[in-house]
């Protein structure tokens, strides 16, 4: 008995290629190591295979999101905010709650994995930002280097 074998989404489409060149069903099958009762059920499932937007192609499942609409929604109003605001994990979270509320997602949750592949799939990533920086004005700054550093360097 044979080890099943599980192809990656990037080879799936490339079987696709195969077919569209008319190669015979059991080449294929020879080529990529798979019975061709396999190549069936892939060929069968062509559109979801090839609609599937997958940043990572070496995926081997196809996945989808539930909340594809909560999703969306929180990403929009990520990228609609003001850039110099800092925005936590677990603020994302809340408004991630309240837009599946509005869509009638009772069930939702908002898990922090649920919040982590959310950053991941859309790159979002965690940066510390000083508050002290905003505070300090440019003229005070020019001023303290001219006059107080100046007075500490010739003492």
């Amino acid at each position: 008995m044979s080890k099943r074998k599980c192809l990656r989404i990037k080879e799936e489409n490339l079987i696709f290629h195969e077919v569209d060149k008319c190669v015979k069903k059991k080449d294929i099958a020879l080529k990529f190591g798979i019975p061709p009762n396999s190549l069936s059920t892939i060929k069968k499932n062509r559109d979801k295979i090839q609609n599937y937007d997958s940043s990572n192609s070496c995926s081997k499942r196809l996945k989808t999101r539930v909340y594809e609409d909560v999703d969306e929604a929180v990403l929009k109003w990520i990228v609609m905010g003001n850039k110099n605001v800092p925005i936590s994990g677990s603020f994302i979270n809340e408004k991630a709650l309240q837009f599946a509320k509005a869509f009638g997602y009772d069930e939702f949750r908002g898990s922090n994995g649920c919040l982590e592949k959310f950053k991941r799939r859309h790159g979002i990533m965690a940066k510390v930002m000083s508050g002290e920086s905003k505070d300090v004005d440019d003229n005070d700054s020019e001023h303290w280097i001219t006059e107080t550093l100046s007075k500490i360097l010739r003492l």
